[in-house]
């Protein structure tokens, strides 16, 4: 039987403030010390895809989390990772302090009908040799 896993938090951190992070394994990593992250204000849940492929002969990761927001501002930085909290409390993270760091991408609406939805959808996906990492 599966386990599912619901994420309903999502927070996000400069990568130059993440050097605590230490990757321990190809699935996992753990924090040397606190960082402070700053938490996502989210609609419902946060949709999460982890996909695998080969490129030249290796393995790569694609995960992608998408999730709808209320709050209107942009996320101007570039450099960012992403930790994830699911409903049991196991967290994950999507990005680590090196290249390849995760692309941010924002759908803003502004409907023109009443009844449209004004919540803007951001997708940040993360292509790399590591999937999203658990968090130990």
């Amino acid at each position: 039987m599966s386990k599912l896993v619901h994420v309903n938090k999502i927070e996000m951190i400069r990568i130059e403030e993440l050097t605590p992070l230490k990757v321990i394994d190809s699935t996992s990593c753990r924090f040397e010390r606190s960082v402070d992250f700053s938490q996502l204000e989210i609609k419902e849940l946060v949709g999460v895809v982890v996909e695998d492929s080969y490129d030249n002969n290796q393995k790569t990761y694609t995960t992608t989390a998408t999730f709808e927001t209320k709050c209107k501002e942009p996320i101007t930085s570039r450099h960012l990772a992403f930790r994830l909290t699911s409903v049991d409390g196991r967290q994950y993270m999507i990005g680590t302090s090196s290249r390849p760091y995760p692309i941010i991408k924002e759908k803003n609406n502004f409907p023109e009908k009443p009844n449209d939805s004004t919540m803007k959808t951001v997708t940040i996906t993360w292509k790399a040799p590591l999937p999203m990492l658990l968090v130990i």
